[in-house]
């Protein structure tokens, strides 16, 4: 099946590759633009991003950049470049018209501002537009954040915390949720892995290959379905190419951490093939020592290792753009045990292969200008190996997900219409398998709109107010498969669930902006939530499911205040999230296995909420220096006022530094206050501590290339902590001191 479908998709793309020995002209308009600084100078390597049409570009050495192939429309073109303002500008595209040619000035800035989000749901792609709170990481604070997994990058975030087991195997936490409650993508689908399904699993995806990270915190299911309830994190790297460069571009990076003794790297290239197509050649590793832990002390079994390869194609015709990409990653983890522990010596050892395609036809149609096709296939498998060398477990997991989406306009409303299909088989085998094998299958259908307010005409006015709706159907099913009798004869479930938003986005003075929006998302049970019935070490308890239980349904009510002037940026934000059914294990009792006593976890269900606000800013002092603030709460409950497990700290920040936009140094000290409300067993308390984190970048552009150096040193004194989300605070603190050097080139 999975081989029949990835010769399809190939043999579907291959149909529309570009003859280069016709070489076909291009008969529609191009869009072509220049991107300069406020004397006048090119800037090359500028990051140039149109949102509404899913395409990305860099300038050249001469700050040119060429986009062919867009449909008629209007467009918002997003630049972002290391030391500047993000840049904007708009361009109306006409079928037979000339070409459109675009000139944008960047404004040199010290300040950490956010100008696009193509994850959150603003049609633009504008951050300031989103009716959700969002964060974007790229350039220097991609490089200031940039950790040994994808977690750990974001783990700084304001109302973003790291579910840790050991430095491989962790996953984000967006607001308190975690798990099958986060959705992560690279390049906006699926990563076809298990990182959400336990918590001894970790992220396929290595941050020091993305260009960009971007956040949506908060219920995202209307565009994304099942398993967004809590957020979205999207890794993009740009595998496809969208844009046909000039001439041979690419970047080298380069990550060593003393915390994790060991390095990474990451190199590609895009090389132009004619004026119609380019190929995207990636190469990436990461090897690492077993984690130092703060006071000293190293935590045993630790070490990690995995490589990463891409080769992308992307084609651009008058009609008809698209590309193919195939991607190949390779990890071995060990995991931290409790002294004693049975679980003591396990190691992780898996991959996953994906086949992903786009492709985009212009329908020259008024309301619907172009559809876009995505699909990929995916084939992923884990095994856990005892410290003997026996395979404990194999878990294998092959995804295959189909979508269509079409940018709507209907008179003055602009927005998107879609229909995603995602199907999932699961398997688990060994004597220590947790569930049955089983199949599921996942359909949706969508429609989002922004209607201006205020204003005469325009797809996308300037500046005004945005009323944002959208409402979505999903279709859920899942089939347990029989053959082991431990978990009884094969049984099929469905769930089917209506969800929607309502927001807005108005400005209030020039440079501040207020959002808010109401969301209805869900969530289907899981398959270990459905049928576990096994003992799980990572969790060191028996684990069972209930077929019984219901979708979990949340409502959610986020307010968000934004600022971005010359002087000031930031970003506060308020939130409720009220969730029906939230799924957790009961480990209030304890059973007998072969004789040994250990905590029974039911899976039950119980209403639940989740509030808080987060917030950060930043403000210039006199010409060269920035001051930084930032905080988050998160506060979960079940009804009747029990903790939510694994809730983070409260935490307060502030940051000084010296930056003249080519060279930056500075500190920031973090305070977490302590945690005491917690459920229990490995859910102990932690007490508050304060870490001191110091950094300086570099930006040298040398001919034609762009050099970019940090050098970060995190808990400087070395404290002895415990992170309220870790998983394994009950006996291992979190990593020490660490001096990270991170170089990427671009050429």
């Amino acid at each position: 099946m999975l081989r029949f479908l990835a010769t399809a998709l190939a043999a579907a793309f291959l149909s529309f590759l570009p003859d280069r020995a016709s070489a076909a002209p291009y008969f529609g308009p191009t869009l072509l633009g220049t991107v300069r600084d406020t004397s006048g100078t090119p800037l090359p390597f500028v990051q140039v991003i149109v949102a509404e049409a899913g395409r990305t570009t860099t300038t050249d050495v001469d700050g040119r950049f060429v986009l062919r192939g867009l449909p008629a429309g209007t467009y918002h073109i997003t630049t972002l470049l290391i030391g500047y303002r993000p840049g904007h500008a708009v361009a109306t595209v006409t079928t037979t018209g000339p070409d459109v040619t675009v000139d944008i000035v960047m404004v040199g800035s010290t300040l950490r501002l956010q100008a696009v989000n193509v994850t959150a749901a603003s049609s633009s792609g504008e951050a300031a537009g989103a009716a959700q709170a969002t964060a974007e990481l790229s350039g220097k604070q991609l490089q200031r954040s940039l950790g040994a997994s994808l977690a750990q990058t974001l783990a700084a975030e304001p109302g973003m915390s790291m579910r840790y087991n050991g430095p491989a195997a962790t996953m984000p936490v967006i607001r308190g949720l975690s798990g099958e409650r986060i959705l992560v993508l690279q390049d906006g689908a699926r990563s076809g892995d298990l990182a959400s399904s336990a918590p001894d699993h970790g992220t396929s995806v290595d941050p020091l290959a993305a260009q960009r990270i971007e956040v949506v915190r908060g219920p995202a299911s209307l565009l994304y379905g099942n398993s967004a309830l809590g957020g979205v994190v999207n890794v993009i790297s740009n595998d496809i190419p969208s844009a046909v460069p000039a001439r041979v571009t690419g970047s080298l990076a380069l990550q060593a951490e003393s915390v994790n003794p060991g390095g990474a790297i990451s190199a590609g290239a895009i090389h132009p093939l004619g004026s119609t197509s380019a190929v995207n050649v990636r190469l990436g590793g990461r090897r690492t020592n077993p984690v130092r832990v703060g006071g000293g002390g190293v935590l045993d079994g630790t070490s990690n290792r995995n490589l990463n390869t891409v080769l992308g194609y992307g084609f651009v015709r008058d009609r008809v753009q698209g590309g193919l990409a195939l991607k190949a990653f390779d990890f071995n983890y060990g995991l931290p045990a409790e002294p004693g522990s049975d679980a003591s010596g396990i190691r992780i050892d898996g991959r996953r292969y994906q086949v992903a395609g786009k492709l985009s036809a212009n329908t020259g149609w008024r309301a619907v200008r172009q559809l876009r096709f995505e699909g990929s296939v995916q084939d992923f498998a884990q095994q856990e190996i005892e410290p003997d060398g026996a395979v404990g477990t194999s878990l294998t997991l092959r995804t295959q997900t189909a979508g269509v989406t079409a940018p709507a306009h209907f008179g003055r409303m602009s927005g998107t219409i879609g229909a995603q299909l995602l199907l999932r088989q699961y398997a688990a085998e060994g004597e220590e398998a947790l569930t049955p094998a089983a199949n599921s299958a996942n359909g949706g259908a969508f429609i989002y709109q922004e209607l201006p307010l205020g204003h005469d005409g325009g797809e996308h006015p300037e500046g005004g107010a945005r009323l944002q709706v959208g409402a979505r159907f999903d279709g859920y099913r899942i089939t347990s498969q029989a053959g082991n009798p431990k978990f009884g004869a094969a049984r099929t479930l469905s769930f089917n669930n209506f969800s929607g938003s309502l927001g807005f986005s108005a400005p209030l003075a020039e440079h501040v902006t207020l959002s808010g929006s109401v969301a209805r998302a869900f969530r289907a049970p899981s398959v270990e939530e459905l049928f576990s019935n096994a003992v799980h070490a990572a969790t060191a308890s028996y684990e069972m499911g209930s077929p019984d239980l219901a979708v979990e349904r949340s409502l959610g009510v986020d307010v968000v205040l934004r600022v971005s002037g010359t002087g000031l940026s930031g970003q506060l934000a308020g939130y409720v999230n009220r969730v029906e059914n939230y799924i957790a294990p009961d480990v209030s009792r304890d059973t007998t296995i072969d004789g040994a006593t250990m905590p029974l976890a039911l899976y039950g269900q119980r209403d639940a909420m989740l509030r808080g606000v987060e917030g950060q800013g930043e403000a210039r002092l006199g010409e060269r220096f920035v001051l930084g603030v930032m905080g988050d709460v998160t506060r979960g409950t079940f009804a009747g006022g029990a903790p939510l497990p694994f809730m983070p700290a409260a935490r307060v920040g502030a940051s000084l530094r010296w930056d003249n936009r080519s060279f930056n140094a500075g500190g920031e000290v973090r305070y977490a206050f302590a945690q005491r409300d917690v459920t229990g067993g490995p859910d102990v308390p932690v007490d508050a501590y304060t870490l001191l984190n110091m950094s300086a970048s570099w930006t040298l552009p040398v001919a034609g290339r762009l050099h970019e150096l940090t050098l970060r040193a995190d808990n400087i004194a070395d404290v002895r902590y415990l992170d309220a989300t870790s998983r394994i605070k009950s006996y291992a603190p979190n990593p020490g001191r660490n001096v990270t050097l991170v170089y990427r080139l671009m050429f």
